[in-house]
């Protein structure tokens, strides 16, 4: 422990230590919150790019089945031709949005949950403390 509660000599000063300190610890527990919620939000964004990903994947092949038949008109095949290159363009959208997820943006994600975490262990450590000192403090 790297503070020492002894330093608080009233019930006065534990009391405005306490408040000090759970205000503080409110704030990490909105973030701690706001992660989360941040987390399932993307949770879902994630689960939504891959599922666009497998569609627009699924019609750069069949847009490549249909320019590969030999009895394809003209006409069919510049229409086909078009709507390829607009589907490969959007694969290549979705792929790219895939391969930025993780990363150094991860990375730095988990560090900052951890750093929450560790805060609001310190912050309910030290209010349990106050509170102990406050109790053994004369009235």
């Amino acid at each position: 422990m790297a503070y020492d509660v002894n330093t608080l000599k009233d019930r006065a000063q534990c009391l405005t230590a306490k408040a000090s300190l759970e205000a503080e610890l409110d704030g990490y527990q909105n973030r701690d919150q706001n992660l989360a919620y941040q987390d399932r939000r993307e949770g879902r964004t994630g689960a939504s790019n891959a599922s666009r990903l497998a569609t627009a994947t699924d019609r750069v092949n069949y847009l490549n089945d249909q320019l590969a038949r030999p009895d394809l008109s003209d006409a069919d095949r510049n229409r086909y031709t078009d709507q390829l290159l607009t589907a490969n363009y959007q694969k290549a959208r979705l792929q790219n949005r895939t391969a930025d997820s993780g990363g150094a943006a991860a990375f730095l994600a988990d560090v900052d949950s951890d750093q929450i975490d560790a805060q609001v262990a310190l912050l309910s450590g030290a209010i349990t403390a106050v509170q102990a000192r406050h109790d053994a403090l004369p009235a």
